[in-house]
């Protein structure tokens, strides 16, 4: 999973409140005790209730209850429950909420998105892309695992993907089986990937050895041509579709043959409705 450093739940803090909390200073809300429940408006996945028990904690609260990430919920069942000072509850009410609200609303666009691609094709995969809002990256991660999707990529640094725009200086496609033996000898225990927009360019990219073919914006009545002609070639080719593909024609591109279905539609979704309730508590 995820790990979220202590400096990252600090900086979610210090985000809204790098000053205190004026209105809560100016009314005395410190030294009063209520309780916080957030429940939820509609059907969602929870997702970043961990981290939000951590904001809650962070300040002094007392979490009584928290649904771990993954949880199924219907309107009106609980996410998280505490109990503490007024002024702390009213500094993390809507950092924690507004959270829990965008990661669920990803995590539960994701598992939309995983049901329909392996109710078509059960071993094909979900994977989404880098391109999440910036500054959001952990919590976009979070929330497609806890949907059923993986990672494309988190960075540059962990995948080969070779594009067009890398083979522009290196000699194009023409030369592309020589890069790909050359990549190979010095990276050889990651798999090489490379991208290509047209049957010419999937063609050389079976034949020069890469480990998967990632096929970008391919029509979808053209797909399952290209991805037979490549296995045809080397039927142990890795088929990826990438580009344009979203909840409306995920399965279809899983049906027709792909093997890993790539898309940033998933960090787009409307986030979750939730709400918060605040109450005094008064000592009896």
């Amino acid at each position: 999973m995820i790990y979220f450093t202590e400096s990252d739940i600090d900086r979610l803090i210090e985000d809204d409140v790098p000053a205190g909390d004026m209105t809560t200073i100016l009314l005395g809300l410190s030294g009063k005790k209520g309780s916080i429940t957030l429940t939820a408006r509609n059907e969602m996945i929870a997702c970043c209730t961990e981290e939000a028990e951590r904001l809650y904690k962070k300040v002094g609260l007392d979490v009584r209850y928290v649904v771990p990430s993954g949880t199924s919920l219907q309107p009106g069942d609980t996410l998280i429950e505490a109990i503490g000072d007024a002024s702390a509850i009213h500094l993390i009410w809507r950092t924690g909420g507004a959270m829990i609200e965008f990661a669920s609303g990803i995590a539960g666009r994701t598992r939309e998105l995983v049901r329909s691609v392996q109710a078509e094709n059960p071993s094909a995969s979900v994977a989404g892309t880098r391109k999440h809002p910036p500054f959001v990256k952990k919590m976009a991660l979070k929330a497609l695992l806890v949907g059923g999707g993986v990672p494309h990529r988190t960075g540059l640094s962990d995948t080969i993907l070779i594009f067009r725009e890398h083979l522009l200086f290196t000699g194009g496609y023409a030369e592309l089986p020589g890069v790909v033996k050359s990549v190979r000898q010095k990276q050889k225990e990651r798999k090489i990937v490379v991208e290509a927009h047209s049957i010419e360019e999937a063609l050389v990219v079976v034949n020069s050895g890469a480990d998967a073919i990632q096929l970008d914006k391919i029509p979808l009545d053209r797909f399952s041509e290209y991805a037979g002609q490549c296995r045809a070639i080397n039927p142990n080719i890795c088929v990826i579709a990438a580009g344009s593909v979203n909840g409306t024609n995920a399965g279809a591109y899983a049906k027709a043959g792909a093997d890993v279905l790539v898309t940033s539609w998933m960090y787009y979704a409307q986030p979750a409705d939730i709400k918060a309730e605040i109450v005094p508590i008064t000592d009896s």
